[in-house]
């Protein structure tokens, strides 16, 4: 990775002539991000000036001495006045132009993802992979979990079978691992607590300070103890009406109200530790002796990526229900482990079934508190309509202005990142089987909330407040009204989307949270040098499906308003713009190159097709305009082009359709042959480009997709080594007491200025890290 020249605005340029090839390294769903947004920035700077140069003018100058439109309004399709209505032939010519060029760009992009994405699987990097050659395969009968028949059986696909992976019974060894994972967190804090302890009563200036001889140090060890509420833990406890298991992890603090009192935390952790570590080693033998139940899924990898594909894409068994789902491409990091330990029967649909309706009911009652956010972007109709509410002018010019403008976007905005975390969170209860599974899901259904909410809600209640207003004044006009008013939520969209890209640069460019978080919060919340140690590894990942479903929703946006007020174009452009700049960096120098939920670019074409919802909007936007519209002498002159236009959607529609079956079988199969990519000399990506996903990336092959649990070592004690030796005196204790060994090399704690603080630093990665 290349080192970026210093200086505070020096990393720009750099940044953005960095070509989005170079992403591929980082996996195929960040380089079609880069490419997505890049493509959408060209997009609109083409189809954008286009429309500005041509139509701003001519709906500037459309007005007349009856009608005008105020503000930004004047520069939509809203400020043409019916003496004018012949400008809009224009339009109707532009929005041609814009229908033709989209879809023009659609069918290339396809194009181009269709050979990518097949270059890139096809490689030979990773066709080596054990991702690549290996399936997971959902409702195996009992009958066919015998691994020498299922060899058998598979012995049609090509070279067959290399290995088999069954998923057994690991709910025991799972809770019990959770347990030994917190009780050696437990185990480090105390010995570093009692060492901060020590410091302290060391260099205390009233009362007797602590000597530094090996005797003094070793009585002040065996005086002094932390004391603490151990966590209450409970399960695991199997519910097979609905199939799941249930376990529970209580604070400590409950046991107060038990009338508990609190015990030594060394003793609890060490004691807690060695047992779990017991029954651990148990639950391993049983998995060696095959007395652990099986579940109904299985993961077997075939000798190379054709068989695995040949059989991904064919129908496996001639028996209805069996081995009838199959999951390619999976990261051994990436299972959902409850969930695929679920068998597919009545209880797991009913779930998916039950969240699905959820999700829509969520998409429909977030109506309400969505249309009350349009109307506060009214306020002035808003208060003749309701005179309750003319309070509201007791607040200064200035204050009103700025509730009208940015309080409905600020709202708007905390309002869907709450969604976000919803959807997420009720996801997992679908069933799905890896986090791929889940951001490919979540994509649709994130992005169908937005447009609803954050397009199709804010439009009609931005208008609404004008539409009634005028209806009551004149009840005739209600087919002008439709044509003339519902533009003018524009400028909402004007508001939100700076607002949006303002934000942006202040929660990403800046990082002020992590900053205050790294200099102040981590500070108190570090405590043992593994914590520390996590927390800088451990770097931000982006969840792909909800990002790619935001920026279609604005690109939909941009695409809808394209003709009726072009201006919008330039707040696409600048917030794209500003993303690009972003992301081409933060993949590079902010965010973890690891993407376990990798889709292989899944992802992509999904977006792309969501774009068609903001070209079907703009279409019957058009038709409206256009039937609707009356010249001075009462006549609508644009009838014809309105009927055009209708030509044009039914076209759209009917292209849709075409490109969605042509290339939906290239979204998730690969091809036997490659016979395309040589015909248009198109090579395999280089090594360099490929991703790390060899099989050296894993410690065993023969434990890669068993359940982490099974993977468990005991661990080793890290604590940080200080100036008088008091972590050596603790792990030579420990090492009497217990079977467990302990390390105080590459953390150490340096001897603070004021008040004996002591500040942890970490300078390798703990003993038993792999």
């Amino acid at each position: 990775m290349e080192t970026l020249p210093r200086g505070f605005f020096k990393w720009i340029v750099p940044t953005l002539k960095c070509s989005i090839n170079t992403y591929l390294s980082l996996g195929l769903d960040a380089y079609f991000f880069i490419r997505f947004i890049s493509v959408l920035s060209l997009f609109f700077l083409f189809i954008g000036t286009l429309n500005m140069v041509i139509l701003i003018p001519i709906n500037y100058t459309g007005s007349s001495t009856e009608y005008t439109a105020f503000g930004l309004d004047k520069l939509s399709l809203s400020n043409i006045a019916t003496t004018n209505v012949a400008r809009l032939n224009a339009h109707f010519l532009m929005g041609l132009i814009t229908i033709g060029f989209f879809h023009w760009l659609i069918i290339y992009e396809f194009q181009s993802y269709v050979i990518i994405r097949q270059s890139y699987l096809l490689s030979q990097p990773h066709k080596d992979s054990v991702m690549a050659k290996t399936l997971l395969i959902s409702n195996v009968p009992s009958y066919l979990q015998n691994h020498e028949v299922l060899k058998t059986i598979f012995q049609v696909v090509p070279g067959g079978i290399k290995d088999i992976w069954d998923i057994n019974e690991f709910e025991v060894i799972d809770h019990q691992v959770e347990i030994a994972q917190d009780a050696l967190h437990y185990l480090e804090k105390s010995q570093v607590l009692g060492l901060k302890k020590y410091y302290r009563k060391k260099s205390q200036w009233c009362g007797p300070p602590v000597g530094d001889s090996i005797e003094e140090i070793k009585e002040f060890i065996e005086t002094h103890e932390t004391y603490f509420y151990p966590p209450l833990y409970s399960g695991p406890i199997r519910i097979p009406q609905i199939e799941r298991t249930i376990r529970i992890t209580l604070p400590g603090w409950l046991r107060v109200f038990c009338f508990q009192k609190p015990i030594p935390m060394y003793e609890w952790s060490l004691q807690t530790l060695s047992e779990c570590n017991q029954k651990i080693d148990e639950e391993k033998l049983k998995l060696t002796e095959g007395q652990l139940a099986k579940h109904s899924k299985i993961f077997i990898e075939f000798t190379s990526q054709e068989g695995s594909y040949i059989a991904h894409q064919c129908l496996l068994s001639q028996s209805q229900g069996f081995l009838d789902k199959t999951t390619i491409e999976i990261n051994p990091n990436d299972i959902i482990w409850r969930n695929v330990c679920r068998n597919d029967g009545i209880a797991c649909k009913f779930e998916k079934y039950l969240v699905t309706i959820v999700f829509i009911s969520i998409i429909i009652l977030y109506v309400i508190p969505v249309s009350l956010i349009g109307l506060v972007s009214q306020i002035p109709l808003l208060t003749q309509l309701l005179p309750f509410l003319e309070w509201i002018y007791q607040f200064p010019e200035e204050a009103r202005e700025t509730i009208s403008g940015f309080l409905p976007s600020i709202l708007l905005g905390v309002l869907t990142e709450m969604v976000m975390i919803i959807f997420r969170f009720l996801t997992y209860f679908k069933g799905r089987t890896t986090g791929c599974e889940v951001e490919i899901d979540l994509q649709k259904w994130y992005f169908a909330f937005l447009f609803v909410q954050q397009f199709l809600v804010v439009t009609i209640s931005s208008s609404v407040t004008v539409i009634l207003k005028q209806i009551i004044d004149q009840p005739t006009s209600i087919p002008v009204l439709l044509a003339t008013n519902l533009p003018k939520s524009a400028t909402f969209f004007f508001q939100y989307i700076s607002l949006r890209a303002f934000a942006f640069c202040g929660n990403n460019f800046l990082r002020i949270s992590p900053l205050i978080q790294t200099l102040i919060v981590h500070k108190f919340i570090d405590i043992t040098p593994r914590q520390k140690f996590n927390r800088i590894t451990n770097l931000p990942k982006i969840k792909w499906g909800t990002t790619f479903a935001v920026y279609s929703i604005y690109a939909c946006i941009g695409i809808s308003y394209s003709i009726i007020s072009p201006l919008i174009s330039i707040f696409i452009i600048f917030f794209l713009n500003l993303s690009i700049l972003y992301y081409k960096y933060a993949l590079k120098y902010v965010y973890n190159h690891i993407n376990e939920s990798e889709t292989t670019g899944r992802l992509y074409p999904t977006a792309l097709l969501h774009l068609y919802t903001g070209v079907y909007c703009l279409e019957c936007c058009l038709i409206g305009v256009f039937f609707l519209s009356k010249n001075d002498k009462g006549g609508y002159p644009m009838r014809v082009q309105g009927w055009i236009m209708t030509g044009i959607l039914i076209l759209t529609i009917f292209a849709n359709t075409i490109i969605y079956n042509r290339y939906t079988p290239h979204f998730s199969n690969l091809p036997i042959l490659s016979d395309k990519a040589f015909k248009d000399g198109i090579k395999p990506i280089s090594e360099s480009n490929s991703p790390s996903t060899d099989d050296t990336y894993y410690s065993n092959h023969k434990l890669l997709y068993l359940h982490p649990a099974f993977k468990y070592e005991s661990p080793k004690i890290w604590l940080p080594k200080d100036p008088h030796g008091y972590t050596d005196l603790l792990l030579q204790k420990m090492l009497t007491r217990s079977q467990f060994e302990g390390e105080n090399d590459g953390a150490q704690v340096q001897l603070g200025k004021f008040f004996s603080s002591l500040k942890l630093v970490i300078s390798e990665a703990p003993p038993d890290y792999k």
